[in-house]
Order: structure tokens, then sequence, then C-alpha cells
């Protein structure tokens, strides 16, 4: 059977697939003894990759001081926040309608665009859709984040392939790998950089021989998600190929470093003629909720809390470098916001014994490498029960 952009099945199936795959991800497997948590606000729970900070304070004030609007619906908001994450990223923001902004209009052929999104989520399975729903296959490295090839391999009907491409040696994309893998069936192209769960990045040079191999009318899928915890976020974005090449499309999220994973905003970048194609399986202006618009407005031009955060990022990776260095486990070099550690061996008992100790780190048994752990920062007090919950369990 083959799907309709507008077909009403279509957008209903999407929509199950956003709930259940959220449920799907992290939440349902990823910590062993999730149910240990107890007292939540005694547990550290170093597994999601949130911000330990919290949301910036700028956002949790927009927030507090208006519940007044909170009765309203959040499109004009959606649109102040669209026009402002245009213009921050350098697109024509000023030469785009209301309209547009909330996904209800074609927008001119040629020009660069942005779409909203509930969380970054929204874009990726938007994206694995309206590429994906007659078929052909999604090349996607592994292990990596892989909510476009999931959405894609649900698509009734459709049966997609999903091409999966190791990493490296080194934890990172294989570039060669990948772009050997691209071939003329080849819908969906993803790229995760910087990658999850292993927190290494690949370079824009790297990107553009992905992109180069790349069928036109296949999509370069590049999920951001951590850009902003790199050394040099403005030099290492991929956006520049959205605006320039019609078949690219980078997304965002305001989950990570701006700490609003709970209010579920992100954005995708790409042509025009990508983001109209997309917006055909997005819920549109009225799924976003007012508190996540006004605090994402404010959270973007708080650079002390982004400071702040990358300060804490970059103490705890320094002190995580040493110590299992020192206790013999490797730690591949991360510039995110996890690390990615080998033990050489099951990480259960260790999970399970953090657990027991209110301290909730990630198994690698979510993508079938039990030997590794991924770990998020944390607070200071949450980094010290982890490094004293290891010492322990190493002494035990």
């Amino acid at each position: 059977m083959q799907y309709s952009r507008r077909n009403f099945l279509g957008k209903a199936s999407f929509a199950s697939s956003i709930a259940f795959a959220g449920l799907s991800g992290e939440l349902r497997q990823t910590a062993f003894g999730a149910e240990h948590e107890g007292d939540a606000d005694h547990v550290a729970r170093i597994l999601f990759n949130e911000n330990p900070l919290g949301p910036s304070p700028q956002a949790l004030k927009a927030i507090q001081s208006a519940g007044h609007q909170f009765s309203r619906y959040p499109m004009q908001e959606s649109k102040k926040l669209a026009m402002n994450l245009r213009r921050i990223n350098g697109l024509n923001y000023e030469e785009v309608s209301d309209e547009i902004t909330l996904g209800r209009e074609e927008d001119p052929l040629g020009k660069t665009d942005l779409v909203l999104g509930v969380g970054s989520s929204e874009v990726l399975r938007a994206a694995a859709w309206a590429y994906c729903s007659l078929g052909g296959n999604v090349v996607e490295p592994y292990p990596s984040y892989s909510a476009v090839g999931s959405a894609a391999a649900a698509i009734p009907g459709a049966n997609v392939v999903r091409k999966i491409v190791p990493l490296n040696r080194e934890n990172r994309l294989d570039v060669a790998a990948i772009c050997a893998a691209i071939d003329s069936d080849t819908r969906v192209v993803v790229i995760c950089n910087p990658n999850n769960p292993t927190g290494t990045k690949i370079t824009l040079s790297e990107i553009e021989q992905i992109i180069s191999k790349t069928p036109s009318e296949a999509l370069v899928f590049v999920d951001e998600a951590y850009i902003e915890f790199t050394d040099d976020p403005a030099s290492e974005t991929a956006i520049e190929f959205a605006k320039s090449r019609s078949n690219v499309l980078v997304s965002r999220t305001f989950s990570k470093i701006h700490g609003l994973a709970g209010l579920r905003v992100g954005y995708g970048i790409a042509d025009a003629r990508v983001i109209s194609r997309l917006k055909d399986y997005m819920l549109g202006g009225l799924a976003f909720n007012m508190p996540g618009i006004l605090a994402a407005q404010q959270a973007i031009d708080d650079q002390d809390h982004i400071r702040a955060t990358l300060k804490l990022n970059r103490t705890i990776h320094e002190t995580w470098t040493k110590f299992f260095h020192d206790v013999g486990w490797q730690m591949t070099p991360s510039v995110t916001c996890f690390a990615w550690v080998n033990l050489g061996t099951d990480c259960s008992p260790l999970v399970e014994f953090l657990a027991d100790r209110n301290v909730l780190v990630g198994g690698g048994q979510r993508w079938d490498l039990p030997n590794y752990i991924r770990i998020s920062i944390g607070t200071e007090e949450e980094n010290e029960m982890l490094l004293s919950g290891v010492k322990a369990f190493l002494a035990s």
C-alpha cells in the first residue's frame, strides 16, 4: 500500500509513533534498577544527558511571570521564537510569513527555512515519514541515536531497510563506510554529530563527503543535539550546508545545553522545499506548549547559564579522564555532556551496584554493547556520588 503525504492513516500512525517511540527509547531500557530510584531528591540521575544546572534562570523567570498567558494558544509566541532562531542562524527571517512559521502555507522555493518541533524528536520522525513512506533504505551509524531509522522502519507497508554502519575503532562515524553504503535506494542518511552515545564528532569536510555521495533526492539528516558543547559551535555546525544544499536538514534541541528537556522544544533548518515536506507530518502550532516556547525564547539569550554549563562540563570531564584512566577503564574522548566508558567486562553488576546507591547510569545493553556505560554530566555532588560508588564497587 502506498501512503500519501496527507493521508489520514499516515498521520495517525505517525502520531502514534511519536508516543510509542518516545517510550521505547532511553526511558524504556537504558538504566538497570530504575525501580531503585526511591526519593528522587537523593538520586544522581546521570543517564539521560540532561543539564544538571537545570533551566536557565531567565527561562524560569519567564515561566513564573507569564501564568496569565497559559490560557492562550501559543501561535504568536511560537512565531516570535521561530523568527528569533532565524535571526540567530542567519536566515532570511524578515521575508518569511507568519503562516509559514506555523506550517500552514507553502514557502517560496529556493529559500532556507526553519520549522519548530515538539522537541527535535518530532523533526526526526517527520523526516522519516516524509522521505521513507514509499520504502527505500536509511543509512545510519551504530551505535548512534536511531530515531530516524526506527521511525522509518515502523511505517506501515513501507518495508524500509536499515543499513547499519558500525563506528570505527576510535568510536567515530566511519565516513568511508557510510559513503560506501549509500546507493540509489537510499532515502535518508543519518549523521548524529556529535554522536550519541560516544561523544565523538566528525569534521565539516567529512560531512561534505557524505553529502556529495548522497543522491540529490535523498535527505542528509544532521542531528546537532549536542553541538553547543563543542569548542566552537559556530564553526562546526552543518547549518551552512542546509543553506547551500537542497537536501540537508539540521536539527537542534532545547533539551540539552538549555536544560528544557521536559518542555519539548526543538527545530530543523533546511531548504524550504524540505521543510514543506516535513510539515505534512508534523503536528503544527497548536501542539506547542506556552511555557516551553516562553522558556526557549529566554534560554537562547542567557549566555551566563550556557557558560556556567560549559564550565561545569569541562571540570567534570577533566576529573573523569584521570579517574577512569587510573582505574584501567577506557573513556572515549568526548566533546559532549556525557562519556562513553569501556569497562572491559559486562557492566550489569556495576550499573546495579550504583543504582542501589542512588546513582543511575546508562548501560550499554541498549546498543548491544554490554561492556560500556554512558554517564552524563551531573552536579559536583552527583559526580562525587558516582566516583565514590565506583570506588566502592571496585573494592567490593
